[in-house]
């Protein structure tokens, strides 16, 4: 069955229309025609898998990956890489569309490739791989190309680890060193560790070998990061975001929201008099006490807790906050605080378009001053977002 592609789901997905009813069509692309094979017929939509692409799209490339299609990960690997920056850049026109942004800024990845220092794989009957997207088939495979190099280079010491089944995250520094970490009923094999860098093993929480965390830089800052904490996975981009906080802060006094190892608290210490940090993780406010002395900052008070049960403790007049909340973003009890704290300026780092839309009609009182759109996840669906909010002068 021919059908013509006429744009892009949110994931990806090709869209088109068979008879008056929507078609997902993966791996398509708009202006493609496809003959396509109906996988699922719903009553108000289907989805369909190609046959034979019969009028290919210019932006079409081949993809990079021999997964591709497969695994679930880089839905947009054929596609050329600006175009995947282009349709990141509509989709957030789409779900911020009642919102006035003045620009769309898009700050890519110029390691497009490679870049990832986190994967998390799966174990099945011994074969190393991800999950077929929603299945639970495993695809086997040997290298992931949006992974570091020397997480590709360890997949071989995980595999003579000799487990059966279990859940592995790997993660690797800016100078190659790797922590596996690992959920499983069995005990690993622990093969020539130094042979792959491993500097750590964790086993269902506790370090098996070696230690639980490692040293992360950027450009001249030093972070310690536990094998549970968050990082951003792309140290270009994290760079990209570090310079961003740093150019546009206001105020001498910021509270920094979802801190994890205090990366951007720290930052900000560097060019305010005053930073309060809240992070729920104990692990992570460990490496962040750890990384301020590293870094020789002094003005960082770091809170241990949720944030909803934390941020109305905090007396200081706030001029700047930043938030970097998880994809379902701000809980109505943390805006009604940041609206009664009433800062200046809000500066909220966004992992999910959508979380950040619904945040926007509850900081009505706030204006988009700036917008990035930060190429975090080269190749993917996702989109990491940088909104610079300011206070409406009211007149």
């Amino acid at each position: 069955m021919q059908v013509h592609i006429d744009r892009m789901d949110h994931f990806g997905n090709g869209i088109g229309n068979i008879n008056g009813k929507i078609i997902f069509v993966k791996g398509a692309l708009p202006g493609e025609t496809v003959d396509v094979t109906i996988t699922k017929d719903k009553k108000s939509f289907m989805e369909g898998n190609i046959n034979t692409i019969i009028y290919k799209s210019s932006k079409r490339v081949e993809p990079f990956c021999k997964y591709f299609g497969v695994c679930g990960g880089c839905s947009l690997c054929h596609l050329n890489y600006e175009n995947t920056l282009e349709y990141k850049k509509e989709r957030v026109k789409n779900i911020l569309s009642k919102f006035d942004i003045p620009k769309i800024n898009v700050i890519r990845n110029e390691n497009d490739l490679y870049y990832r220092n986190k994967i998390e794989l799966k174990i099945v009957d011994c074969k190393l791989g991800f999950y077929e997207k929603s299945t639970h088939n495993l695809i086997e495979i040997k290298e992931c190309k949006v992974t570091k190099k020397s997480i590709n280079k360890s997949f071989e010491f995980v595999k003579n680890m000799k487990l059966e089944n279990a859940n592995v995250t790997i993660r690797a520094n800016y100078n190659d060193e790797v922590l596996i970490i690992i959920d499983s009923k069995e005990k690993p094999v622990i093969l020539n560790p130094e042979d792959y860098k491993i500097v750590g093993i964790v086993l269902n929480d506790k370090c098996i070998y070696g230690q639980d965390n490692f040293m992360e830089k950027i450009n001249n800052l030093f972070f310690t990061v536990s094998y549970n904490s968050f990082f951003q996975v792309n140290n270009y981009i994290n760079l990209e975001l570090f310079n961003l906080i740093k150019e546009n802060i206001v105020g001498k006094t910021v509270l920094d929201l979802y801190s994890g190892v205090g990366t951007l608290s720290i930052v900000a210490s560097k060019v305010v008099d005053k930073v309060y940090s809240i992070e729920v993780i104990p692990n992570a406010v460990k490496n962040a006490l750890i990384n301020a002395k590293i870094n020789k900052c002094d003005n960082i008070n770091f809170i241990l807790g949720k944030v909803e049960d934390k941020i109305g403790f905090i007396n200081d007049k706030i001029d700047t906050i930043i938030v970097d909340p998880a994809r379902a973003g701000l809980d109505k009890k943390t805006i009604e605080v940041i609206n009664n704290i009433c800062p200046q300026r809000i500066i909220y780092v966004s992992c999910d378009t959508q979380s950040l839309a619904n945040n926007l009609v509850d900081l009505a009182n706030y204006e988009i001053k700036k917008f990035y759109i930060l190429d975090m996840f080269s190749y993917t669906y996702h989109i990491e977002c940088f909104c610079i909010l300011d206070r409406k002068i009211h007149t």
